[in-house]
């Protein structure tokens, strides 16, 4: 008996998907440091030791002298000289303008010009005690400093990073299908 047959077939879904995993970079930032130093300055001003000394009363003291000076004692003596000269003559006329006085006046005056003056004789050393004659002016150190610094130039860089998304792509190659196909036998489908 040749009967018909029923045949199915069917097919399953079948589900594909590709899968982007997600991306992760970071980069760490930093920061570039430029440093530029200018050196210090020293700057000295010195005034330098000034040291004077005047032996001019040394050498008058053992008459070794400028004739500048010979001639401006010569000068004085001989004008304390005249001095002296005018103040004995005034005093001898006044002696003898003064007839009211009883005695020898003349005689007087002459036996007082007769006579030298006694001399004073000094002990002393030459060149004389503290003839010599100095000046000191101390010197000077005085220090400035100009101070050079130091220039800081930073640049600062920053962190990058960057992210992607992953993603999960689908695909359906193949449906759930069902077919149905009548095998064998006759069939009679027409009634």
């Amino acid at each position: 008996m040749n009967m018909a047959k029923l045949e199915i077939q069917q097919s399953h879904i079948r589900l594909d998907w590709d899968v982007q995993r997600p991306t992760y970079s970071f980069e760490p930032g930093h920061a570039e440091v430029e440093i530029t130093q200018q050196p210090a300055e020293m700057i000295l001003n010195r005034t330098p030791i000034k040291l004077t000394i005047d032996q001019t009363q040394c050498w008058a003291d053992m008459d070794l002298k400028h004739i500048s000076q010979r001639i401006a004692e010569a000068a004085a003596d001989g004008k304390q000289s005249i001095l002296a000269y005018i103040e004995r003559v005034t005093l001898e006329g006044e002696q003898l303008g003064a007839i009211e006085n009883t005695g020898n006046t003349i005689r007087q005056i002459a036996a007082n010009n007769a006579y030298p003056k006694s001399s004073q004789f000094k002990y002393g050393n030459v060149p004389g005690n503290f003839s010599l004659r100095f000046a000191f002016t101390p010197g000077e150190l005085n220090m400035d400093w100009k101070i050079g610094g130091a220039t800081i130039d930073v640049r600062s860089v920053p962190f990058h990073h960057s992210y992607e998304k992953g993603s999960i792509t689908y695909s359906i190659p193949q449906r759930n299908e069902m077919h149905f196909q009548v095998v064998g036998g006759k069939l009679d489908t027409g009634y």
